[in-house]
């Protein structure tokens, strides 16, 4: 059994089966109370590879697994998907199963003791520290401050407060901490603050001295909130990659000069549409894998509604882009992961990637204005949505012209995991 509890329990085994395995690039993709919601490894950019560790933890907080068990499967999906990791085998696998494991514990003890009736009993917690040698000196200095349960100290300070620090709150009821020989609950001591530059979205955090970066939430603090049904709380559609301060958007590449001769007819039948965007891909239903090496399965399927009747949308001109839209897939300019509350299940969350294209359009023999224009590609849980759209170089009478600059930039949010070179 790990060393967090004494054995598992509902909230920390609820808390972590419904995190959505979100491929990242780098550690500060996901941060603070974005880990309540997602599930990721620091760059470990394939849905399959955080979905077998994500499933290698949830084994260790079901199921007792130990840290040697955890590692034996580090070692098999290493070898399985060929990650190329930072670090030593032993020192990333132990930061990978501890502090997951550790965080979901916390936040189903949190989950616990936010309890009405808990919090009533027991309306005091206490800091502990860890015992540890190599010992934070702020860790060491809160141990035993005893603070009211709602004190807003805990908002940045409730453990864990690090990687590796294994410090803990316990509840305390008025009794339990009059044997402490305190008269009343102690006063929060005035934080003395680190900047700490985020260079995923350029904003500088003030950061508690002793708190590492990201750290500095109550684990399990959204979730639990999300969890709650309260009627004047309303809660985002997107869960962004970055919880505060605008998303780093890297320079898109060139747009991709097209020749309108790639452009379809009106009027055909939604088979010739169909059949045009597979045929980007050659003959025959497969598993096309993108630059990332995901996986999407490209047949005429794609195109069919429940009765298994083609559907192909021609209102918003969708069918005359059909080849760009497959080209978006076969060569993105990016590739972007977003992670969202589900609509159909409140409380769970779905995953997508979202292919972005630029293109240039030109027109006849080349000697018109050109009408730039993108393509966008979304595919999640066997469900996808696709659109090209173009700004006319000429406004007609009554027209409406799309600011596509603006509704391109609304397309780029979430995790960055690729940008095409040149």
């Amino acid at each position: 059994m790990p060393a967090y509890g004494s054995k598992p329990f509902k909230e920390a085994i609820d808390y972590l089966q419904q995190k959505v395995p979100l491929p990242t690039n780098g550690w500060q993709d996901v941060y603070g109370q974005q880990h309540d919601h997602a599930f990721m490894v620091a760059g470990a950019n394939k849905t399959a590879i955080i979905e077998d560790f994500l499933t290698g933890i949830q084994a260790a907080i079901k199921d007792g697994e130990t840290l040697h068990a955890f590692q034996k499967r580090f070692d098999t999906i290493v070898e399985k998907h060929g990650w190329s990791y930072h670090g030593s085998r032993g020192w990333r696998s132990r930061l990978i199963y501890e502090t997951n494991i550790r965080q979901a514990y916390n936040a189903g003890r949190e989950a616990q003791m936010d309890e009405p009736g808990f919090k009533k009993l027991f309306p005091y917690m206490e800091y502990r520290h860890s015992g540890a040698e190599n010992f934070r000196p702020q860790h060491k200095a809160w141990d035993h401050l005893t603070l009211a349960s709602d004190d807003p100290f805990w908002g940045a300070h409730s453990p864990s407060n690090g990687y590796g620090c294994k410090c803990k709150k316990f509840p305390k009821s008025e009794r339990a901490m009059r044997r402490l020989g305190k008269t009343g609950p102690d006063i929060a001591p005035a934080d003395e603050f680190k900047e700490y530059l985020d260079k995923r979205t350029g904003e500088i955090r003030k950061i508690p001295l002793g708190i590492d970066p990201g750290f500095e939430h109550t684990p399990g603090q959204s979730w639990l909130r999300q969890s709650t049904p309260h009627v004047q709380e309303q809660w985002p559609s997107t869960i962004k990659s970055v919880p505060v301060g605008p998303v780093a958007k890297p320079p898109l590449p060139a747009a991709t000069s097209v020749s309108s001769k790639s452009l379809m007819a009106d009027g055909l039948t939604d088979e010739q549409y169909v059949q045009a965007f597979l045929g980007e891909f050659g003959e025959g239903d497969l598993i096309f894998k993108d630059v990332l090496g995901e996986p999407i399965a490209i047949n005429n399927y794609l195109f069919r509604g429940a009765d298994g009747k083609y559907k192909v949308s021609k209102d918003k001109l969708r069918h005359r882009y059909m080849r760009l839209l497959a080209r978006a897939i076969q060569n993105p300019d990016e590739i972007w992961a977003i992670l969202e509350t589900d609509r159909a299940r409140p409380g769970k969350y779905k995953l997508k990637r979202r292919y972005i294209k630029r293109w240039t359009l030109i027109e006849g023999d080349g000697a018109g204005q050109p009408i730039h224009g993108f393509s966008a590609f979304e595919y999640g849980q066997g469900i996808w949505t696709g659109n090209t759209s173009f700004t006319p170089h000429r406004k007609q009478r009554g027209q409406k012209v799309p600011d596509n600059d603006a509704y391109l930039e609304r397309q780029r949010e979430g995790v960055n995991l690729y940008v095409r070179k040149g």
